[in-house]
């Protein structure tokens, strides 16, 4: 089965009945970006890790009964919020550490956070941009609109196999774009994230 062209929510009714590859295909999707996440704000890379393994081990254990509210991916980082919390209060109960942890990033921290999506953001439109044109169409289908590679065959009249074909393509053109352009380093890990979602 070819995961990585189901929706989250298939992939999510996937992993409810036990299917370990829709998990992985979740789990490659969204750690990278959940560790930056809990890393911006602890500082060190183990209770990091510990923070956002901790996260996908409960979403296993609970795979036959969670129900969302929201989308997964405000489920998995306000998870991951509420663990970076967590482990913050357990190491100021241990290390005596000061209240500095608890604040959230400084202004400029923020801005910074800010102008680099920003920029990533800019980049990856401008590697869409030069997609040729049925190739651009197929992959806006698929990640701005998130119809399945079915829908988007119907809509255009191709088999879902020259979809699946240009949607590759197109994926694999972006990430060479995007990694020869001038991204700044710390804007790599993002690229996989926005490409995959």
């Amino acid at each position: 089965m070819k995961y990585q062209y189901l929706t989250e929510a298939e992939l999510l009714q996937l992993v409810a009945v036990d299917d370990a590859g829709a998990y992985e295909v979740l789990y490659n999707r969204y750690w990278q970006p959940l560790f930056l996440f809990a890393y911006k704000r602890l500082r060190h890379a183990a209770p990091s890790k510990d923070a956002v393994q901790d996260v996908f081990i409960n979403l296993w254990k609970r795979r036959a009964t969670l129900q969302l509210t929201a989308s997964l991916r405000t489920y998995l980082f306000t998870a991951v919020r509420y663990e970076v919390l967590k482990n913050i209060a357990q190491s100021q109960k241990t290390t005596g550490s000061d209240d500095m942890a608890l604040l959230p990033l400084s202004e400029d921290a923020a801005t910074m956070d800010m102008l680099n999506e920003k920029e990533l953001r800019s980049a990856l439109a401008g590697a869409v941009d030069r997609l040729p044109e049925k190739m651009k169409e197929i992959y806006l289908l698929s990640r701005h609109y998130h119809k399945s590679i079915a829908e988007i065959a119907a809509e255009l009249r191709i088999s879902e196999q020259t979809v699946k074909n240009q949607l590759s393509k197109a994926l694999l053109r972006l990430r060479v774009h995007l990694k020869d352009a001038a991204v700044i380093p710390a804007l790599l890990p993002g690229i996989i994230f926005f490409l995959n979602n």
